[in-house]
């Protein structure tokens, strides 16, 4: 064997040299082949993952038995924040809407729920007789002649003839109302309203008859008929008895059914008749003029009182009147 220092040597002419590392061809330790996901305990030492020679079993930290492997985060599309932003503030939107309009219908349902209350004084009581009173007391201050002088005096009470009946009790009315020859008695609850001028046979005692006085006594009447269907229990007719020219009986009455004036009594008073009542100088030159004086004219009647045959009653009849002047 030649001592002679392989370095020293020429290159290997034949190519027989080897072009590999021999030692890289040396297999390494064979890693453990499972079929199915091994458990690891995550409390074990991260040594439990390693071989003796320090090598990794899995290229991962392995997952659970039957679990997946954590796989990368998910990607937020860049403007996710925004719409999810501009989505909360139109929900926001549509809900601030509805409780808008929740708001809105509850407001116009009834008197005790009333923002905007049908009127501003009521009577104490929605029974007939004490609320027809408190109605007739308040209104009658109302209207003035004068600037310091009422109109007229106003009583109410039920449909009866007072004093007139047995026992010095009241007469009761029924409502007899003519149409084109006929005669229909009108059934339901009445309240009687009596506008008194302190006159002979309460015919308004100062001042001329005019169109424009009759014109405020027929918004007065309205007013009285709007308050008792209003505030007053099952009440069904409104009739109020006129004051007559100084020398004449009273003649002339308004006659008012419920139904005349629903769309009146369901919107608040001073959509109907605004302000505070004129004066019979100022009264064709208010807003309501027309709708009172055209309103009115169709439910004004002359009326005559007639004694019945059997019984303690009487008929009001309510027949169509033909001029106005008061």
């Amino acid at each position: 064997m030649s001592d002679e220092d392989p370095r020293s040597r020429p290159a290997d002419p034949a190519g027989t040299k080897p072009k590999v590392d021999p030692g890289s061809l040396v297999p390494r330790r064979a890693l453990p082949v499972t079929s199915s996901a091994v458990e690891v305990d995550p409390r074990a030492p991260d040594a439990d993952a390693t071989t003796d020679d320090g090598h990794d079993l899995l290229p991962e930290r392995l997952a659970r038995a039957g679990a997946p492997a954590l796989g990368a985060a998910p990607v937020r599309p860049p403007h996710q924040g925004r719409f999810q932003f501009v989505r909360g503030g139109l929900i926001a939107v549509a809900l601030a809407a509805i409780a808008g309009i929740v708001a809105i219908v509850l407001a116009g349902t009834g008197d005790g729920g009333d923002k905007v209350p049908w009127s501003t004084w009521k009577p104490t009581s929605s029974s007939l007789s004490p609320a027809a009173s408190q109605i007739a007391s308040h209104i009658g201050a109302e209207y003035k002649l004068t600037a310091s002088q009422q109109l007229v005096v106003v009583t109410g009470g039920p449909l009866q003839l007072s004093g007139a009946g047995i026992d010095g009790g009241g007469l009761p009315l029924q409502i007899a109302l003519a149409h084109s020859g006929d005669y229909s008695l009108i059934g339901g609850e009445t309240v009687l309203y009596r506008l008194c001028g302190l006159g002979p046979k309460c015919a308004i005692a100062k001042g001329k008859a005019s169109t424009e006085r009759h014109l405020l006594l027929r918004r007065e009447s309205l007013e009285l008929s709007l308050y008792t269907f209003r505030y007053v229990k099952d009440v069904s007719n409104v009739v109020v008895f006129m004051p007559p020219k100084l020398g004449d009986d009273p003649s002339e009455a308004l006659f008012f059914r419920k139904h005349d004036v629903s769309t009146e009594v369901s919107r608040p008073l001073a959509e109907t008749l605004p302000g505070t009542p004129p004066l019979p100088n100022t009264v064709d030159s208010r807003p309501d003029a027309s709708f009172v004086d055209r309103f009115t004219t169709s439910h004004l009647f002359s009326f005559s009182l007639t004694q019945a045959n059997q019984d303690n009653s009487a008929f009001l009849v309510l027949e169509p009147f033909q001029s106005a002047a008061g």
